[in-house]
């Protein structure tokens, strides 16, 4: 339930946000494809400090069986990773630019050696535990929805088709 939940609540977040948004470019290409941004890195980024939450929690043991793993010290380290990577992701709620930029290359980076390291555990150890299986969707489309819609935002930006309005009318002297 948890790994479709971390693509369900972004994805459910961002379409919330668009139909509610009262920003002066709502509903405009450039505004839609910045919100579907935004939730993937601090709504996937929620889910990421929960998930890391449960690696250095109380459940640790139950969630590490749930991948296929006895519970170790690396799933320690996992969980700060994890509470790291969400809590930039989080952060780009209030910081864009170069900081959301940022986030989408730890993002791809973690994600996508976690992605590959269920794969190879699925092929290499025939490791078909949920927890290993079911975590591949989400490691894979996010990452890479992400890194499309950031490269789509930045030629937007560089096009000018975000935050600008038009200025207000002015009285002629």
């Amino acid at each position: 339930m948890f790994y479709f939940l971390a693509i369900a609540v972004p994805l459910s977040g961002a379409i919330i946000h668009v139909l509610v948004d009262r920003k002066p470019k709502r509903r405009t290409s450039p505004r839609v494809v910045e919100l579907f941004l935004v939730w993937i890195l601090a709504g996937g980024g929620v889910m990421s400090i929960l998930g890391g939450v449960g690696h250095i929690g109380p459940n640790s043991t139950d969630l590490a069986e749930d991948i296929g793993f006895e519970q170790s010290f690396f799933q320690w380290e996992v969980g700060w990773s994890d509470i790291a990577l969400g809590t930039i992701g989080f952060l780009c709620i209030w910081k864009r630019g170069s900081f959301m930029t940022a986030a989408v290359i730890v993002l791809l980076i973690q994600y996508g050696g976690d992605a590959i390291g269920h794969v190879m555990q699925w092929v290499e150890h025939d490791n078909t535990e949920p927890g290993n299986i079911y975590s591949i969707p989400s490691d894979t489309l996010l990452p890479i929805a992400a890194a499309i819609l950031l490269y789509v935002h930045r030629r937007n930006e560089k096009a000018g088709r975000i935050g600008q309005q038009s200025a207000p009318a002015t009285a002629v002297a």
